[in-house]
Order: structure tokens, then sequence, then C-alpha cells
């Protein structure tokens, strides 16, 4: 089976759709089938480039970006000016027209519309260009527009006991009223493409929530991250007792992508009055430079002695191993996947419980209630517990790694179901024409 993953903004930017697209593109490769990835973006040396199947289809603004900015910044270069999204979309399509033309028809294409602007949020724009080259195509975006989550979260405060889904079946008419249609919206418009017969989403909250806001008839399937060996390497779960770490000053809390919605506020205040060292490292699309710049404004210091900042990281499951525990205080995730990763290392995460992050660690993390989020108190004392009970947590991290494991195996295996599913119905409805034309019922009428 030919398979094309479309991704303007595929590695070496290593955001979590970035990430996730690169490791489902060597899971396909791995099950024998024939997949490549297009992106928009140059292989750099010195970064994680991904996938060795990527064809690279790279517009002369973004060449020119990364060599005058770098890969963070300048591959960001072809969404810095907003009066040329849908041109740049436009002309890169263009690149992958010409690509594909030249290559046989492909069985599946799996299309990442989040990075993909169009006229009038109008995806059958982007997706009538692609129909020639693809027998089917399965959709995907990851994130809600916060609008509609900060309603939720609101609406949830009012009824801490209901869960967030219970909530939005509460308000979704009163929803729908104040914060407006789903098609009206940049990221809610590029879900759930009623034309397309086939939806991915990354967890089963992301596809409940979307089947309240916009039901589809189509059959959607739910994939996790994939995982590879190297997430499991060199860990004996046989063993779950890992190195306890006696005095606060000498635990080591790691940080990624300190950006405002990810829990800038509270990590700054965590920092604060806390005693840990902390190993922040700036992620995909991260601003370390202006964390350590809010830091300064706030407290008058960056605590250079406690707070160290990377830039990149090539060996994120070595990151994931010098720390002692994970600090991911987001208030919406498209899925959290850092969070699953470091309970991949049986690294402790201390979180919130937003539905998405709450099923990617498996319910194994230390969680802080929406309803508390700006509760910094109950932070600190979130990670007081972690670190006070290291033997406990070490335990639940070893429970989490087996179950996220065991998860992905099986996950994948349904996965390749699913597309042997969509290629047989193909490939079930050209039998049936070429019977009906055998039998003279279409060529006599």
């Amino acid at each position: 089976m030919d398979i094309g993953i479309i991704s303007i903004t595929s590695m070496p930017c290593w955001g979590g759709a970035e990430t996730y697209f690169n490791r489902l593109n060597d899971f396909l490769n791995e099950k024998g089938y024939n997949s490549f990835i297009y992106t928009g973006m140059p292989s750099v040396k010195g970064y994680d480039n991904g996938s060795v199947k990527q064809k690279r289809l790279v517009l002369p603004a973004i060449h020119n970006g990364i060599a005058k900015l770098g890969v963070k910044q300048g591959s960001e270069i072809i969404f810095q000016d907003s009066t040329k999204l849908i041109e740049n979309t436009d002309n890169w399509l263009d690149l992958l027209e010409t690509q594909l033309k030249n290559e046989p028809k492909k069985d599946i294409g799996i299309v990442y519309l989040q990075t993909l602007y169009y006229p009038h949020n109008d995806a059958n724009l982007v997706l009538d260009r692609l129909k020639p080259y693809f027998r089917n195509l399965i959709t995907t975006s990851f994130d809600m527009d916060f609008s509609y989550i900060q309603h939720l979260i609101v609406a949830n405060q009012e009824n801490p006991s209901d869960t967030l889904l219970e909530t939005f079946h509460k308000v979704k008419i009163d929803l729908e009223n104040s914060v407006g249609n789903p098609d009206d919206f940049h990221l809610m418009s590029k879900q759930n493409i009623p034309e397309v017969d086939y939806h991915l989403h990354l967890c089963h909250f992301h596809k409940e929530i979307m089947d309240y806001l916009k039901p589809t008839k189509g059959q959607d399937f739910t994939l996790h991250p994939m995982l590879s060996e190297k997430w499991s390497n060199n860990i004996d779960y046989g063993n779950h007792y890992q190195t306890v770490v006696e005095k606060p000053e000498d635990y080591v809390i790691g940080v990624i992508n300190p950006l405002l919605k990810k829990g800038r506020d509270i990590i700054a205040e965590v920092i604060a009055k806390t005693p840990y060292q902390f190993l922040i490292l700036q992620g995909g699309w991260g601003i370390g430079g202006d964390f350590l710049n809010y830091l300064q404004e706030e407290y008058g210091t960056t605590f250079p002695e406690r707070v160290k900042i990377e830039d990149y990281s090539q060996d994120i499951v070595g990151y994931f191993d010098s720390v002692d525990a994970f600090l991911f205080p987001s208030w919406i995730e498209g899925y959290g996947q850092v969070a699953h990763e470091s309970l991949m290392r049986r690294t402790p995460v201390i979180t919130s419980n937003y539905p998405a992050i709450h099923q990617a660690t498996m319910g194994k993390a230390k969680y802080v209630p929406i309803t508390q989020y700006n509760n910094v108190d109950l932070w600190i004392s979130s990670i007081k517990d972690v670190f006070d009970k290291q033997n406990y947590w070490h335990f639940e991290c070893n429970d989490a790694a087996l179950m996220i494991l065991n998860r992905s195996r099986f996950n994948g295996q349904d996965f390749i179901k699913y597309l042997n599913m969509i290629s047989e119905k193909e490939e079930n409805t050209h039998k049936h024409i070429a019977q009906m034309i055998a039998s003279n019922n279409i060529l006599e009428s």
C-alpha cells in the first residue's frame, strides 16, 4: 500500500504534530507500507530531520528564513505574515502537485490541515487539489480553538464535579450561541470535514468533543502517538525501583516550552517559591529567552543557580532520563505528547487533568484539577507529594510505561486494520462498478 502524509511543517521542527507524523511515517514503513511525508521544511545539519522517507518541497521564503533566523524562527516565516498565509499555502500546494503528478497514484493520503490556510476556511479548496493523486483521503487537525475550551472551563468551575464532556453536554447550545459556529473558526473549520469519509483523532476526548460539535457520518479513528523501541531501551520493567533524591535542592524538574498557555506564570511562580533545580527545554516552537525575560521582570532574577534553559536536544529520551520529575502545567492540549513520553522513561509527571492529557498519561500522573488550575499552592504541594513519595511514583510510572507500551502496540495493530479496511472498501467499490458494466447495466442504459 502506498501512503502519502501531507505535513507542511514536518521535521526538523519538533512540535507535537511534527513528531507525531514522523513517528507515524516510521511505523508505517516498519510495517511494510511504502509511506512518505511531504513537507515544506528543509533538512538542517545538527537537528533531528526525522524519517529518511521524506520529500522536501521547500519554498524560497522558508529556505531564506532558516538561513537567517535558524530553525525555530525561520520555519515559522511562512506563518508570520498573515496577509500571505493563503498565498504561501497555495504556492506550496503548487510544488506538491508538481511532485505528485510524477508519481503513481497513492492508495491513501493523510492530510494535516492545521498548518494549511485557504480562503473562507473552506478545506475543500485544498482537498480538491489532492484528490486526483490519492484514492482515499484521511484528514486530521489536532487543536481546538481556545475560545471553546475557555467557555467549557468557566462552566466547569461552576460545577466542578462534572467532567468537561458532561459540562459540554449541558452548555452546548449556549456554547454555540456565545462562541459561534465551529465552521467560522480557523482551527475548528479543519476538523471532521464532512466531504471526507475518514478522520484521524489523537485521543478519544478529541473525537468525542468533535462528535458533539461537528458530527459526521465518516469512519473516524483514534490513533495515539506511535512509539519506537528507543523509548523502552535499557529499562527493566521488572524492577520499578529507581534512585531516590534525598534533598529538594538536588531534585531536577523538567519543563518543555514554557509558553503562556502551557503555564508560563505557574512555572515561574513555582520556580520562585521552591528550592528545586529546573531544566527547561524550549521545545519545537518554544521561546525560552522570553521566559527568562519574564522571570527577570517578575522576580528581579532568572534564578541562574537553579534554572537552566536549553535550546534544543536531539536526544529527547536522554532529556527525560536526566530529570527527576516533569512539570507540565498546560490547561489545553491537542494531546500532551511530552507527558506520555516522560512516563515512558518512568519520570513522574505533574500536570492538569485536562482530558486529553489525562488520556495521554493513562491516569498515572499527579493531576491538578482544571477547576483549581490557577492555584499555585496546589501545584507546589503536588510537586512536593511526588518528591516525598518517590518510591510510590516510581512504581506508578513503571506501571504507566507498560500500559502505554501495550496501548501503542494494539492501537497500531488496529490502525493497520483501519487502513486495510479503507483500501478494501475502495477495491470492492471498483469491483462492484466493474460487475455492473460487465452485466451491461450501465453500458446499455
